[in-house]
Parts: C-alpha cells; sequence; structure tokens
C-alpha cells in the first residue's frame, strides 16, 4: 500500500481500489494532494498564509525531483511518479483551483468558472494518466465535479446552494460520462454526483452501506 492511500478516507480509499493496478498509485496521489490542498484552504483564516502554503506545494510540483525536499510522504510518491514519466501539469491546474477558494465570498460567475475549470480539468486530467486534451464531455463532468464537491463541503448556504445549482445546468446539457477502464474512480466519482442531482439535494453521507453497494457494482461492471 502506497503511503499516499494510507492517507486517504475509506470512501476514497474503496474508490482507488477500483483503479486499474497500473493506475492505483497516481489515483491515490490525486485524491491525497487535493485532501492537503483542502486542508490547506479550510484551515487558513488569512488570504495570504493560505497563499504561502500553496505556493510551498506550487514549488514542489515545479521543482527537479533532487531539489524537493525529503521525509514528506507526498513528495516521494510525486518524484515515485515522475521518475515514471507521468506529467504533473495537472496537478499545478488543480493546485490553481484550490487558490482560487481562497477568494473572499460570494463569488461571481468569474470566480465560479475559474475554480471549477481548474480543479476539475486539473483532477480529471491527472486520473486519466495526465492527459493533456480531455474530451469536451469529460471536461464538463470535471467541472459538474468540482462543483458538486464544493457544494458537499461549503459551510456557506448561499455558496453552497449557487455551486450544486451550476452543477446541475452542466449536467442538464452534458449527462453523460465516457470514461474508459482507467477513468473507472473518476466515473464512480459522476455516478456519486448524478444521484443527486437526479434527488435534487446532497446526500448527508456518500458512505452509507447503499453508496458503498453502487461503488462496488458500478466498480466491477461499470454500470
Amino acid at each position: 500500500m502506497s503511503d499516499a492511500l494510507t492517507e486517504l478516507e475509506p470512501l476514497k480509499r474503496l474508490i482507488v481500489a477500483y483503479a486499474r493496478s497500473s493506475d492505483r498509485d497516481r489515483y491515490a496521489l490525486l485524491f491525497a494532494l487535493d485532501a492537503r490542498f483542502a486542508e490547506v484552504v479550510r484551515s487558513t483564516s488569512e488570504i495570504l498564509i493560505g497563499q504561502m502554503r500553496l505556493t510551498w506545494w506550487r514549488d514542489i510540483l515545479t521543482k527537479p525531483a533532487a531539489e524537493r525536499p525529503m521525509g514528506e510522504p507526498l513528495v516521494e510518491q510525486i518524484n515515485l511518479l515522475e521518475g515514471k514519466g507521468e506529467s504533473l501539469t495537472p496537478l499545478l491546474t488543480l493546485l490553481d483551483g484550490w487558490e482560487a477558494m481562497l477568494d473572499d465570498f460570494p463569488w461571481d460567475d468569474r470566480q465560479f468558472q475559474n475554480y471549477a475549470t481548474a480543479r476539475g480539468c486539473g483532477f480529471f486530467g491527472f486520473g486519466l494518466a495526465g492527459t493533456e486534451a480531455l474530451t469536451e464531455s469529460q471536461a464538463e463532468q470535471g467541472r459538474a465535479w468540482a462543483l458538486w464537491d464544493f457544494a458537499r463541503h461549503c459551510s456557506d448556504a448561499k455558496m453552497r446552494l449557487s455551486a450544486f445549482g451550476r452543477s446541475t445546468e452542466i449536467l442538464k446539457s452534458h449527462p453523460r460520462t465516457d470514461f474508459d477502464r482507467s477513468g473507472r474512480p473518476l466515473s464512480i466519482l459522476c455516478k456519486l454526483m448524478i444521484r443527486d442531482v437526479r434527488k435534487g439535494q446532497l446526500a448527508a453521507d456518500l458512505y452509507s452501506p447503499a453508496s458503498a453497494a453502487r461503488i462496488i457494482w458500478h466498480g466491477i461492471a461499470g454500470r
């Protein structure tokens, strides 16, 4: 088990388990880094401090491996995957999305768009083997997912409703996912998102027995 995987909460471990064995370390790092960036934003009370902490990660992702600090398990995992030829560019885009989260609420259309595009496309891009060119449908699913996940974790009621509404609007125009086996963890996330959108409300608990059963079935059968 990779160090990145041990950092994940049970739901995300279950999702990563349905990645192909060759993709599992990449998805584990993706989920772990996304969670680490989230913790930076969540624990930041001053924008400048948050920016400095995210800049540290930006430096990590742009420096040569030999210049990165030792002793941080996620940095070691970054070095390992980069050494296997993985592109870190989508992770920088993901980081842009989290940096956008430091903007004060409420947000306008541009701020929502910038956040959703950066976080969604960065997350989905790295998940799909660091691809530089998501299909239009994949990119739209990524944006919808970023907004849905924002809504699930936002404590501001108006921002939460706005984000969920925007996610719903995207899915009305792009209801299908088009991921092959390499994107199975992403299609699982999309299934969870689409379930909430169809019900018109955010599920209180994504890791309920019923949700776990759906994840297991989709993970195995792809349906």
